[in-house]
């Protein structure tokens, strides 16, 4: 099954799930959905396990300070909201909801290939190709962003700026460089012939497999939504 699902078939039923995640106030459904996002990572991956694992150390992390902020620090709102829960199941509501959309994002992440994704977009669901395009851009871009805040930063304690300015400039510096590097990549990218006449090399299908997994999600979210309005 690895990378056999289409990728805007994944993007779609991603969405699917973190808005019933976002709408239903369930721990067990959270975690649920986050553990159908690690058999998603099992069978659909295309990044390496210590990318993965680096991933989900960083957001259990979060969750684990996310669950102490809110139990040793909860809203006065929702403990009078919900007088019949303690704090403990309140903060475990929070924090797994935090989890369960964090896992549902690596799950995608980690399973897409960005030329097919952006051929996705394009021929199933007909988004216009220089949207497409910009799309693919900015995914490239978001390598350069860090580096280019580091390398902008650095040149500015160099000339002996200090201080929280130092941030703010860096900032801006980053900005600039970035405008003026899409400038000349859409540039690049016409001259290459990037247009609504391009002939696509990767042509992505929607197969049975893709069917009967969105069916899934579908189910999923309906169940999930018939009890919610049950048990309300």
């Amino acid at each position: 099954m690895r990378n056999a699902l289409n990728p805007g078939v994944l993007l779609l039923g991603s969405v699917l799930l973190s808005m019933v995640v976002l709408v239903r106030h369930s721990w067990e459904l959270n975690v649920a959905f986050a553990a159908f996002s690690f058999v998603l990572i099992a069978c659909c991956r295309r990044r390496t396990w210590r990318r993965i694992g680096a991933l989900l150390a960083g957001l259990s992390g979060l969750s684990v300070v996310y669950f102490l902020t809110a139990y040793f620090h909860p809203k006065q709102s929702l403990v009078t909201g919900l007088a019949e829960n303690t704090a403990f199941f309140i903060a475990l509501e929070l924090d797994s909801r935090v989890f369960a959309l964090g896992a549902i994002g690596i799950s995608l992440c980690t399973s897409i290939e960005k030329n097919a994704f952006i051929a996705s977009l394009i021929q199933q669901f007909r988004i216009p190709v220089p949207i497409a395009y910009s799309i693919l851009v900015a995914i490239n871009f978001l390598g350069l962003i860090r580096s280019e805040y580091q390398q902008a930063e650095l040149a500015l304690r160099m000339r002996g700026v200090s201080g929280l300015s130092v941030h703010s400039k860096a900032l801006l510096t980053m900005i600039i460089r970035l405008i003026r590097q899409s400038e000349y990549t859409a540039i690049a990218m016409e001259a290459k012939g990037f247009s609504a006449r391009r002939v696509q090399r990767i042509v992505p299908r929607i197969t049975r497999l893709d069917a009967a997994y969105i069916g899934f999600v579908c189910c999923c979210v309906l169940a999930a939504l018939v009890l919610g309005q049950r048990g309300g």
